[in-house]
This record gives structure tokens, sequence and C-alpha cells, in this order.
């Protein structure tokens, strides 16, 4: 039966273990690198040594997640082996990582005598029952002793709350392990001892002594080749280190990295080569080609390291050096990250800025190593032709060499197996070269642009496509003078409502309306069976509102059949109010609402009635100028001219430009409000004029201070500016008597602090 908390233990170093950590600066508030990859992990053996160090792949990181910890991993994979492959794996792990000291000595007493049971715990557990019926006694005392020796050597509280004591402690233990060890007949056993009793010294600080220890153990043990030499070399290797030996204490490293997976990053991390001179010296010491190879492909991995020049050193030694593939890949992701597609990526700014991406050097860096892929492939001294191939293309496609790369690719293709992950990465390669190297808009172009959005699985299956693509063609169609296209191919439609560009509105409306598009503009102005047409016309109305031409946005809304109007808002813009309000609730049921098509129907007659004196001229000037000041930033009908309203565009640092445009990230072209109120102003004061009625003329005059009271708002940020109160004056001059008067003084406390200044 298994412990439900294995699996934690099992896996639980998953997260740290597999990746160094990133070296960066800032990192909280760096926005993340935007480029592009079309690289494959799959096209690497993820068991390569080296692979999850050297690559960064997240299906090399999913493959290491199934194995789990590396060196528990290890570990259970070599007791597993020791013992025939008998006992169950899991039950392995239970019994090293889980069972207590209880368990195991009960365990060792049930060897003794048959009338003691196993524990519970492990009473199902068939290494367990294994090791009693093969009276393994060596093993389980040793399993106890890893056991007691355990606290010292993780991470707890038995050397915060004591060390002192913790150090006599495991100075002790180190005296009973080494008893054991002259005792244990098994030399795997005695191995395991020996770990157990350097691991005390070295954590313990004593190195010195971890050299005897090792020096006076390890000859004493003659065992089958086995992990745990290669961990007890880790803390020999940590001792040496520590007592300054780097040269011999870099060489062990480069041995634990090369030879043991389970202990591959760690040996990274603590390699450390200062000068030149120790370099030199390790090179030495190294007993052949494969060694130093290895020293050179550590010192590769180095983030700051020159791979290309690591990679000639490796292939010198040894061409065939699986380190010289993991290097290969790395470069062209590197370059990558500098070149494909810098010229048309909308981030390249903010990438230099945070990451200093792209370099300089990054071309000579690609002409380096394509000669020295080139010479590579002339010498033929490595095994896997089809890759170097690939890559030798993949260069010439970064350097912008289409020809070079499409004969690499067809070169590469005939060398990769059919269906493998190789040739599926040339075709990916190519689909890639072939979306960049787009010059020219033509209908062939855009049709077959939209077979590969439709239809083309690897433009699903690689995510990166759909960015590379809409951000070629945002340049390509911005260059070629259609801004519409351009527009969609970086933003939805509902981003550009909030300020309506005339010039992307109409072209998008000539291609809604265009009797045979391309497959590629069906795809862009699709919305359902049919386009967004309608939604375009009633942008392209509002706009026109926005800027008083009602003629032209009633003939736009005509261009949509009238039963679709009230799809687009409905609006009560010719209701009173004394104080003003964005957000009204209730409208009185006596009142129907107008849409934007009726709306504008309404104000043109409005307009030619009062200027044709054919009804009440007053009245219809008052009603338009309440229609303006209604459908403003500061009334309940802003929706009519706008589609986006915020409170705080109305701060002084969002109007200094003088053009209502408040900037928004989320909008490209910002967000344009319809502060003006000048208009709906000059249509109250003509119906002042206009009027015999002392009342209706108040109530006109009224409504122009609120609008004189709102262009003091919009321009208040300028120097010199002060609010005018002229109709403010007017009212109080010549209305004080109306009943008008007396309801504003009621209810505005704004006019009555006005009325009754002193």
């Amino acid at each position: 039966m298994l412990r439900p908390g294995f699996v934690i233990i099992l896996f639980a170093f998953l997260a740290g273990w597999l990746y160094p950590a990133p070296i960066s600066s800032n990192c909280r508030t760096r926005p993340p690198f935007a480029g592009y990859s079309f690289i494959s992990p799959l096209i690497l053996n993820p068991e390569l040594n080296g692979a999850p160090l050297f690559v960064d792949f997240e299906a090399l990181e999913r493959y290491y997640e199934r194995k789990g910890n590396p060196q528990i991993q290890g570990n259970i994979e070599e007791w597993y082996e020791r013992f025939c492959e008998v006992p169950r794996f899991q039950d392995i792990g239970v019994v090293v990582y889980q069972a207590s000291i209880t368990d195991l000595e009960q365990l060792e007493s049930a060897m003794r005598s048959p009338s003691i049971p196993l524990s519970y715990y492990l009473r199902e557990n068939s290494f367990a029952k294994y090791l009693l019926k093969n009276k393994c006694a060596e093993t389980v005392n040793y399993l106890i002793f890893a056991k007691r020796c355990e606290p010292f050597v993780t991470r707890n509280d038995a050397w915060a709350d004591a060390p002192n004591t913790a150090r006599f402690r495991m100075q002790e233990l180190i005296e009973e392990g080494l008893q054991a060890f002259r005792r244990t007949k098994s030399h795997y056993i005695r191995l395991r001892y020996a770990y157990q009793i350097i691991r005390l010294a070295h954590y313990s600080k004593e190195y010195r002594q971890v050299l005897e220890l090792h020096e006076y153990l390890m000859p004493k043990v003659s065992n089958d080749p086995s992990i745990i030499e290669y961990w007890i070399m880790g803390h020999q290797a940590g001792a040496l280190l520590a007592l300054g030996e780097r040269v011999e204490a870099a060489y062990l490293f480069s041995r634990i990295f090369e030879n043991c997976p389970s202990k591959q990053e760690s040996a990274y991390r603590s390699f450390s080569i200062k000068t030149d001179e120790e370099w030199n010296a390790c090179l030495v010491r190294c007993e052949n080609d494969e060694e130093r190879a290895t020293l050179y492909a550590i010192r590769a991995n180095n983030p700051n390291s020159k791979l290309i020049v690591e990679m000639r050193n490796i292939y010198g030694l040894a061409p065939d050096s699986p380190y010289l593939t993991l290097l290969l890949i790395q470069e062209l992701k590197r370059l990558e990250k500098h070149l494909l597609g810098v010229s048309f990526n909308d981030k390249r700014r903010r990438n230099e800025r945070y990451y200093g991406i792209p370099t300089r050097e990054a071309g000579q860096r690609v002409i380096e190593l394509q000669r020295f892929a080139t010479q590579v492939l002339d010498e033929g001294l490595i095994r896997d032709e089809a890759l170097w191939r690939m890559a030798e293309g993949y260069l010439a496609f970064l350097a912008g060499n289409y020809y070079d790369a499409r004969n690499a690719f067809q070169l590469a293709k005939k060398l990769a197996a059919e269906d493998s992950p190789l040739e599926e990465q040339i075709r990916v390669f190519e689909l890639a070269m072939e979306i960049s190297a787009y010059q020219s808009i033509t209908d062939s172009m855009e049709n077959r642009l939209a077979e590969i959005r439709q239809y083309n699985k690897l433009y699903e299956k690689y995510e990166d496509f759909s960015d590379f693509t809409d951000d070629k063609m945002y340049q390509l169609y911005r260059q070629n003078g259609h801004e519409g296209k351009a527009y969609l191919f970086q933003y939805t439609l509902d981003q550009l409502k909030p300020n309506p560009q005339p010039d992307i509105l109409d072209e998008l409306i000539t291609i809604c309306n265009k009797p045979n598009r391309t497959k590629l503009e069906d795809q862009l102005v699709a919305r359902g069976d049919s386009t967004f047409l309608y939604q375009l016309l009633d942008m392209k109305a509002t706009h026109l509102m926005n800027n008083y031409q009602f003629e032209a946005a009633l003939e736009t809304m005509k261009q949509m059949p009238r039963v679709e109007w009230d799809n687009y808002g409905l609006y009560y813009p010719f209701i009173d109010r004394i104080n003003d309000c964005v957000h009204c609730k209730g409208w009185p049921d006596n009142i129907s609402p107008y849409n934007k098509g009726e709306l504008l129907e309404r104000l043109l007659q409005l307009e030619y009635e009062a200027r044709a004196g054919t009804g009440n001229t007053a009245w219809n000037y008052y009603q338009i100028g309440l229609a303006l000041y209604n459908m403003s930033y500061f009334s309940y009908s802003w929706k009519a001219m706008d589609y986006y309203r915020s409170g705080a565009s109305l701060a002084p640092a969002n109007l200094k430009d003088g053009d209502n445009v408040i900037p928004n990230p989320r909008f490209p072209y910002g967000n344009q409000e319809h502060f003006d109120c000048k208009q709906a102003r000059f249509y109250f004061e003509r119906a002042r004029l206009a009027t015999d009625s002392l009342n209706f003329a108040a109530k006109a005059t009224f409504m122009a201070a609120k609008c004189e009271r709102n262009e003091y708002y919009v321009n208040r940020w300028r120097e010199g500016a002060a609010q005018a109160f002229e109709n403010f004056g007017l009212l109080v001059q010549n209305y004080s008597q109306t009943p008008m008067y007396q309801l504003f003084i009621e209810e505005c406390k704004y006019f009555k602090a006005y009325a009754l200044r002193e």
C-alpha cells in the first residue's frame, strides 16, 4: 500500500531541478520577450546528455516530469537493478523514502524472529517481503542508518536549533557508520555506507575529513559501477573547492556532469573556473579529448559564452559529441530571437529596450555559424547530416537568403526520414519562409495565405504562426497603402470604436461591398454567414455625427436596411435635466426612444423647420441644443456619438494637447471624447433670441450656462483660464422673476451659490 505522500515526495523537486534559474535584472518589471520561434523540441532526443540544461524546451520539461526527480529516480532504479528487478519499483521507493525507522527496525526484527510480523505499512510491500525472505539484514541495517543520518543532511531544524549539538551528533554517526562499514560484507552496501559517512562530514563542513574518509574508504570498496560513486565524487569535489583546490574540483565536477544525469545540474552549478591558468590546468588534467570536449560544453552553457567558439573547440576534439548538436540548436534559438521577423516585429523597440535584442553582431554570428556548418557538412564527420542541412537552411533564411535556404531544405528533406519530427521541422521552416517572403499584394497571394490560415495543420500546430503572419501582413499592407486590411491583422473592430478612423472604415466598407472578394478578404470581414458591414456603417455614421455632419451620417445609416437601425442603440436625447447625470436610470413611459437613424432624421427635420420658420423656431432650436448637449461627454446620451467614455478623461494632463484624444493602451488610436458643447450653446442662445417667453428664455439661458461651464472644464489647463459666467449673469439680470429661475435656485446648488453671492 502506498502512502498518499509518496508521489509528492517522489516529484517534489521537479520545479527546481530541471532548469537553471534565469540570469536577469528587474525581471518583475520587464514585459515578456516578444518574438517568434518555430524550432520544435521533438527534433532532439530528450535523453541526450545535457538536454534539459542546454535547450530550454517545454517538451523536454514534460519528459523529465514523467521521469521524476532525477536523484530519486536514479536511486530507485539502481536498487531495482541490484535486486534483480524482482520488487515493484514503487515499493522500493516506499521503503527507501517513506518507511519510518520503526518500520525498518520491525523488519529487521522479523528477520531474527519469525513470530514478529512486518509493520502494517510494509505488510504488502514486495521489496520489504523480498528483504525478509532473503534475510538481507545488511541492507535493512544500512537503511536504518541512512534514516538516522537524514535529519542532518536535509532541510530541517536539526541545525537551526543546536548547531554544535548537531555537529557532535554527526561525528557520532560517522563513527557508527565506520564500524558498520567494516563489518559489512556486501561491497555495494559498503559503498552506500561510504556515501552516508562522507556526506555527513561534508554537511558538517569538515572538508579535510571528507578527503581523509574518501581516501580511507573508497579503496576498500570493490563494486560494479554505480551512480553512488558519482554522488560521493560530488562531495569530494565540493570539499576540494572549499579548500581552494579549484582545478581538481572543477575536473571532478566535469566528470559528474558527463556521467551522472541525476547530479548533472548541481555539478554544472558547482563548476568554477576563474582564470585562464586554471582553465588550461583543467584541460591538462583531462585524460582524453572526450573529457576536454565536456569542459568546453560546460563553459558553453554560460549565458555570456560564444557558442560558435565552443562548438569549434568541441568539434576539433570530438566531432561526434552529442554536445555539438545541443549547442547548434541552442545557437539557432538564440539567433532566431534576434533575427526572425525582426523587420516586422511590432514589439522590436520593446525588445531592444528591455533585452538588448536584436544586437548588432547577430548578423555576423549567423555568418560564422553558416561557415562552421558548411565545414562540418563538407568534412562529413558528423552523424546527423539531415539535421545540419536543416540548420544550414534555417541560417540562410534568418540571413534573408531565401534561395540558398530553399536548396538546403530540399537536401535536408531527402535525408530526413519520412514523417519524422525532423521532416516536419523542415516543412515548418519552409512555411515560415514563404510567409516572410511576401513582398506585394496580389489576389493569388491573398488566396494562398487564406488557405494556409484555414487548412494548414502546421500553421495551427505551431502557435507562433499567428503572430508571425499578423505582424508580417500588418507591415506589408501598410507599406502598400491598405490601412484597413493592415488594421485587422493587429486589432479588433471594437478597438477602433473609441476613435474611428475614416480611411480605415472606408476601405473596409469597400471590401465588404466588393462583389469578388479574395478568400483572405472574406476571412477578414466575415461575421457569421455575412460581414461586419452594418457595424462599420454605424461606426462611420457615429464619427460623422461627432463632427456634426448629420446629412452624411444619415446617408451612411441608409446604406443598411432600416430594420437594422434598432440594433445599434436606442436613445432619449430630448429629456430636460437640471442636474447632469451620465448613467441615468428610468425613462418616462410616454416617451419613445430614437435609434441613430431616426435621431438624425429628427435633428435634420428640426433644423429645416427652424430655418424655414414653419414651426416653433425657438422650440426647434432648443430641441437641437438639448440633443447635442445630452449626446456630449457630460450627459446621459453620450453613447449616441461615442462608444467609450472614461471619467479620467477630464484630467488636465489628458487635455493639454487640445485634440480631445486620450491615450489608452487598449485602443491603437486612443479614445476620442466628445467634449464639445459650443454647438449646443449656439442653439440654446438661438432659442433664447427667438422666443417671446421669458420663462422659456430662462430655460435656454440656463442650458447655455451649463455649456459655458463645461467649456471651462475642458480648457482650464490653459494658462490664465478663468470661468465665465455670461449666461448665469443674463439669467440673474433678466429672468429672476420667472418660475424657471426659482426652480433653478431650488434644484441647482451651483447656480444658487452664484446667484446669492455677495
